[in-house]
């Protein structure tokens, strides 16, 4: 049997985390840190997660080490719903197939699957996965619970700990380690939590006397209260992946006995019709119609409100893992010695059966068997700092003989400055019969990991310059990363070789049949001078062909007529993320940061890999400038694209800011004029943002005691304006909040708003730079909203999450400077649009035009319909126009929300109440020019300059045809060459076939049976088309005798 280790990926920018995949014929499990980034590097790389089904965290739980897991996690879900649905499909066809002859049962194995699936049920194939990690994993998938909805994908989570370890021991005196902590059908597993040296060492508890027993009396609740805490985080768990919820389902119930958030209906007694009850509702005392309706039941995530606080452990997992033992091969030759039958009881013995010998003996498989090979075995140890190394030296699974026996290769993820530890150099030279493997900064460089994006970017910059740059990344490992120094450590300086093996991704550890490091897997780096040197020529000859039109006297007088008069014309926006629902290999998900000069920096969104991204597009000192002057995050809803990067980057912001932490403290500060005048970076979303920091705030210090969290509720005031209430929650460090386990229990508040005028709104403009900040609910999900940021030089930024296009949102962001847009399908797609409630790019331009935005940049684009979008420029009064025709009537198909519910506080916010209706038609006309910019990742512009990148834009089209042109040509390229192989050596097998029968036929090879001469091979396989970089431009308007005075884009 064949199983191997092998290497996903070394800590990066792009991927912080260490992460090994073990592949068994029948499935696959996955070890180490699953950082942000992981399931990008993955679809990279197309390494697949359909067989994985055991998942093991290593290291202490923290962000740092699971900020990925909840999108691998989504992204199995969703391939298992795929698979599944595929597999039903296909059965409905054979179904229909079998009705269309005659209805008579199917036999063989479909037919037999179709009885089961009719006796089971669809669970008869396993779809399930298991997550192994430290203590609190369990509470950190459940504080996902407002924002992750699967179905089909049973989670299960096991948690372990020093004492949960010791507590499991076997009873054998002399190895009490012989039985593993977990193993299933292919591996055995020892878990080893280590501990920092504070409290390091690692002992067997003594004994205790009976006053000790009796104060332990004392503690039998606590200890059944945190029980019931865990079932209850594991309960929740259960219902985010697995549950039989559905949103077209509706219940009868009292009005009184409604819990809110719930969507609530009564039927009209003379239609019939539903309806959506509109009178008071249930709660805060108010008296309600004793009446009953219809609820549409809130999924189990939004139905709890609280789980129980955690506890913080810094304990990390380590792992040694083994194979069962190999049975030894059956030998034929010993069998027939022994007088069994060649046929059915070779079979048995094989089997492990024992049989009767002709002469009527007993032959048992020990008898004819070779013995069994012991299973070997590999460690995955995580040493996040020098601290740890103490307590993994005195574990005793070292001294034990069912651990260490067979015990092949280490892998070490070791954080900075550990691997120099004379300590832990001497333990591995203790062990030079093992291969250590090591992945750490202090090892592997800071290549680009994901070469898609990283060669987009590259040519990107080819063309533009003053808008892209080569991602920050280096190939030498001569020059390494570190996280304390901006400066480069030269491994020159080391004086002894080092013991350890640089982790690559590729790189593969063989276990069976033969013990074996394989380095022909290991990716190449990216050579960012071969992207730069293959660029199409189509693409370069356009944008030189643009910068001369540029100069022409009518572009000359567009370009002042934008720039004329422009609030905040200095300032720059970095798209960092710009896809849409996952990361792909082109684009990331959702991340805008913007400069304000004089204001600081503004994060608008922060997906997934928002930090590694970061890291791209800044050098380390420019990194410090921008997170030393970070002033605000924004969040525009909780769908995953849009936040799970935010703790990495209030992490990265609290060791810039306060590098040597924050002393822990019980107290909370009920002074919110005194809060103001720290240092804090405020982080402004909706009430379930919010929510789910203050629950993660008891896992890890991610410097949340250092945030002004504040909950925003858009309001109307009686002169019908709309603005914003900022509620301020007064917490612990942890989250907590005095009484927190009462069910109604909430903390203390301060609200804060921008229109007061009072020496706390004074406080607040100060902190956040900004004249005033404006929200408003849109269409998308349940707490998903826009906002305008306003700043005191007139400069104004409005963004609009994801939503369908809003009129209260046109109506907050009037006259703004800069509109961020999504765009996530193109205009051809509006029922798309409509049915995942996303815009198109007509519809975001239309926004643009109805605020009077100056210009306009679009993003969030899908994922799976376009890598580009098609845009015009937009003069004052044009309409925007549509490349294609949009999709006409109801769309029919809807996506599976994240967070399946609506908006209904919304409502009240319509301008369709006793003040005026907001409409664009009575106002001033809007801007003469507005520039239209399409976002790429990693892309940079100040605003004065946004027409003339908006100009680029057929060139940056050429460049995305001709890149997916040679995507497709390179595709089809290796799969001849796969298909020439296969041919090559079916025939070679043929070919022996033949010869040895020739030779038991004494035939002669120029007989008959000769095999066939081989075709010859493709012509296109061997004889490749020309280079499609290097064609000429096929389209009109794009010659060089095009370029002169006045023309046009």
């Amino acid at each position: 049997m064949k199983f191997y280790y092998q290497i996903v990926t070394t800590p990066t920018a792009d991927t912080p985390g260490t992460v090994a995949l073990l592949h068994f014929p029948n499935k696959r499990y996955l070890f180490g840190r699953v950082s942000e980034g992981t399931q990008r590097a993955m679809t990279e790389n197309g390494t697949k997660l359909s067989g994985v089904s055991q998942v093991f965290l290593t290291g202490p739980m923290s962000w740092n080490n699971s900020g990925g897991l909840i999108g691998v996690i989504l992204t199995k879900a969703d391939g298992v719903t795929t698979s599944v649905s595929a597999q039903e499909a296909v059965e409905r066809e054979k179904e229909a197939n079998r009705q269309k002859h005659g209805g008579q049962q199917q036999t063989g194995k479909s037919g037999v699957r179709l009885q089961e699936r009719a006796q089971f049920g669809d669970g008869e194939e396993q779809h399930d996965l298991t997550v192994h990690g430290p203590r609190n994993l369990a509470h950190t998938l459940a504080t996902a619970r407002r924002f992750v909805f699967r179905k089909g994908l049973p989670v299960y989570t096991k948690e372990y700990d020093t004492e949960g370890v010791w507590d499991g021991l076997g009873s054998n005196a002399d190895d009490p380690f012989e039985t593993p902590t977990w193993f299933d059908e292919n591996i055995k597993a020892w878990v080893l939590p280590i501990k920092p040296s504070s409290t390091s060492g690692f002992s067997s508890p003594r004994k205790r006397s009976l006053d000790e027993f009796r104060e332990d009396a004392t503690q039998v609740v606590e200890v059944d209260r945190k029980s019931q805490d865990q079932l209850a985080r594991e309960a929740v768990v259960a219902n985010m992946f697995n549950s039989d919820w559905h949103l077209d389902a509706l219940e009868e119930t009292r009005l009184a006995d409604v819990n809110l958030p719930a969507q609530i209906f009564v039927r009209n007694p003379e239609t019939k019709d539903l309806e959506k009850y509109t009178g008071p509702l249930p709660g805060n005392g108010v008296e309600v119609p004793e009446m009953n309706v219809l609820v549409r039941k809130p999924w189990p995530g939004a139905s709890i409100e609280k789980i129980p606080t955690a506890q913080r452990c810094d304990e990390s997992l380590c792992y040694i893992v083994k194979n069962h033992n190999l049975r030894g091969k059956f030998d034929p030759k010993r069998a027939m010695a022994l007088g069994v039958e060649k046929g059915r009881k070779f079979g048995m013995l094989t089997m492990g059966e024992s049989v009767e010998s002709k002469d009527g003996k007993l032959v048992t498989p020990e008898m004819v068997m070779e013995p069994a090979r012991p299973g070997k075995g590999l460690a995955v140890m995580d040493l996040p700092t020098p601290e740890y190394i103490q307590s993994l030296l005195s574990r005793p699974e070292w001294k034990s003989p069912s651990v260490m026996s067979n015990l092949e290769a280490f892998i070490w993820i070791l954080g900075p400055g550990v691997g120099d530890d004379p300590r832990l150099q001497k333990f591995v030279a203790s062990m030079p019969n093992c291969k250590h493997i090591v992945s750490s900064k202090d090892y592997c460089p800071n290549y680009l990991a994901l070469q898609s994006a990283a060669g987009s970017a590259i040519r990107l910059a080819r063309l533009r310059p003053d808008n892209y740059a080569i991602p920050e990344h280096n190939n030498d490992t001569r020059f390494l990363q570190t996280r304390s120094s901006i400066n480069p450590i030269s491994t020159e300086s080391q004086l002894s070789p080092s013991p350890f093996l640089p982790a690559e991704p590729g790189l593969i550890v063989n276990m069976e049949p033969e013990f074996k490091i394989d380095t022909s897997q290991i990716i190449p780096r990216l050579n960012t001078a071969s992207f730069i040197q293959k660029m199409p020529v189509s693409a370069v000859r356009r944008a030189g062909i643009i910068s001369r039109r540029l100069g022409a006297p009518e572009q000359q007088k567009r370009l002042e007529q934008f720039q004329k008069d422009l609030p905040g014309a200095d300032a720059e926006i970095f798209t960092l993320g710009t896809g849409s629902s996952a990361p792909s290999k082109y684009r990331n998900v959702s991340s805008t940061l913007v400069h304000v000069p004089g204001s600081g920096y503004y994060l608008l969104d922060c997906g997934e890999s928002t930090l590694g991204q970061l890291q791209r597009l800044f050098n380390p000192k420019e990194l410090r400038e921008v997170l030393q002057n970070l002033r605000m995050v924004w969040i525009s809803h909780l769908h995953a694209d849009h936040h799970l990067g935010i703790v990495s980057v209030l992490k990265a912001w609290y060791q810039e800011n306060y590098p040597d932490g924050v002393p822990l403290s019980n107290a909370i500060e009920p002074s919110i004029n005194k809060i103001l005048e720290e240092k804090r970076l405020f982080v402004v979303s909706d009430g379930m943002m919010v929510e789910w920091l203050e629950e993660y705030a008891g896992v890890e210090d991610f410097g949340f005691s250092k945030l002004v969290p504040l909950c925003a509720s858009p309001f109307r005031q009686e002169d019908g304006k709309l603005k914003t209430s900022l509620i301020y929650r007064h917490c612990r460090a942890d989250g907590s909040y005095p009484k927190r386990e009462l069910p109604e229990s909430k903390p203390a508040q301060s609200e804060l708003r921008y229109n007061k005028d009072d020496s706390t709104t004074f406080l607040l403009r100060k902190a956040t730079g900004l004249a005033d900040l404006l929200t408003t609910y849109v269409s998308h999900c349940r707490g998903a909203m826009a906002v305008s940021l306003v700043f005191h030089s007139g400069f104004k930024v409005s963004f609009s999450g994801d939503c369908r296009p809003s009129s209260t949102f046109a109506e907050i962001g009037e006259d703004s400077t800069v509109l961020i847009h999504e765009a996530t399908f193109h205009d051809s797609m509006a029922g798309s649009a409509i049915a995942k409630k996303h815009s198109t790019t007509g519809e975001a331009v239309q926004i643009g035009r109805q605020m009077r935005a100056r210009a306009i940049l679009l993003t969030h684009f899908s994922q799976r319909y376009q890598k580009i979008a098609e845009v015009e420029q937009l003069d004052a009064n044009e309409k925007p126009k549509a490349t294609e025709a949009p999709q006409q009537g109801t769309p029919t198909t809807t996506a599976v929300p994240d967070i399946p519910l609506d908006n209904d506080t919304q409502e009240d916010l319509k301008p369709d109440h006793p003040w005026p209706r907001y409409t664009t038609e009575s106002k001033k006309p809007g801007p003469a020019v507005v520039p239209i910019v399409t976002a790429f990742d990693l892309m940079r512009v100040r605003v004065r300059d946004m027409y003339t990148l908006g100009a680029y834009a057929p060139a940056t089209e050429r460049l995305f045809a001709v890149i997916e042109r040679a995507g497709v040509q390179d595709a089809r390229l290796t799969s001849l060459r796969q298909q020439h192989e296969s041919k090559k050596q079916g025939k070679n097998k043929n070919k022996n076939k033949n010869k040895n029968k020739n030779q038991n036929s004494g035939s002669s090879p120029n007989g008959k049976n000769r095999a066939s001469k081989s075709p010859s091979p493709s012509r296109e396989l061997f004889e490749p088309p020309p280079s499609i970089w290097y064609a000429p431009e096929s389209e009109s308007g794009w010659s060089s005798s095009d370029s002169g005075k006045g023309a046009s884009f």
